[in-house]
């Protein structure tokens, strides 16, 4: 038996997405998602959590977008916002992001989390960002500290066959799981075996349907008990597009994706009746 987690990224993000995000929930279609603290639909996403008691929450850490909740210099931009990821990564590369900004960071983000009346049911980040081995390990005392789960980027292990088709996807998936299997030996609590998402997809479908998302978690190797189903629901609305007013035609290929899986995530339930699946949440792990 697989127990899957049916989490969605991007909660506390805007209107739209969190009404996605409980539409999806409410279908039957979701066991947990993550929260972002100090994005504009933060305190409507405290509120809907409130009237959705059934819907684990867990905090989504994040680093590149919105502004900080402490002095983070090594963090920020000119203008005090996050960097974008791009950079960010590069000035990790660099040596130049100061671990204790980011331990500082991420526990005032799990305060707010609490704060807000939410007891977070585990950690993720925006964007993986958490898999860089700077990131995590300021992440680690507080994680220890508080036996709080965290989901681990881990993919599929590459084999030679994606190295000879698709190198760049061999290098990011090599470097990916050498990271998960290193951070998992440094966590006592218990994380996934495997993280799933249409975003992944070698060959994206021309239509995504509930088909797709099934194949995922099916497809995935026998050794993942634990297979976390990473989903994005998101709902077009002019509060997303003004997140976003330098590189919105950028991101809409993502979008899409995102409206897509709204679309079936609030159809019929995904693994309603199929007895190789269970449903569940870090919390229960």
């Amino acid at each position: 038996m697989r127990k899957v987690i049916l989490n969605a990224d991007d909660f506390g993000l805007c209107a739209p997405v969190n009404r996605a995000i409980v539409e999806s929930y409410r279908a039957g279609n979701l066991t947990s998602t993550t929260m972002m603290v100090a994005m504009p639909g933060t305190r409507e996403g405290a509120q809907l959590a409130a009237e959705n008691p059934g819907l684990a929450i867990g905090l989504h850490f994040c680093l590149t977008e919105g502004r900080p909740l402490t002095k983070a210099a090594s963090l920020v931009d000119a203008d005090g916002n996050f960097l974008e990821r791009g950079a960010l990564m590069k000035k990790l590369l660099l040596g130049r992001v100061q671990q204790a900004e980011v331990a500082a960071e991420f526990e005032a983000q799990y305060n707010a989390l609490v704060k807000l009346g939410i007891r977070p049911t585990h950690t993720d980040s925006h964007q993986h960002t958490h898999m860089n081995p700077v990131v995590f390990g300021a992440m680690l005392p507080l994680l220890k500290k508080h036996r709080l789960p965290v989901r681990l980027a881990i993919p599929v292990k590459p084999d030679l066959k994606l190295l000879l088709t698709r190198p760049p996807k061999f290098l990011k998936q090599s470097v990916l799981y050498k990271a998960s299997q290193r951070f998992r030996r440094q966590i006592s609590t218990r994380t996934d075996d495997l993280l799933v998402s249409v975003h992944d997809l070698s060959t994206p479908p021309t239509e995504y349907t509930a088909d797709t998302l099934r194949a995922l978690v099916h497809e995935a190797p026998a050794a993942a008990e634990v297979v976390e189903l990473m989903v994005h629901p998101y709902i077009p609305g002019p509060e997303l597009n003004q997140l976003y007013p330098k590189d919105l035609a950028q991101r809409q290929p993502f979008f899409e994706k995102c409206y897509a899986e709204h679309r079936i995530l609030t159809g019929k339930p995904l693994f309603a009746n199929d007895p190789t699946v269970t449903l569940t949440t870090y919390g229960q792990l």
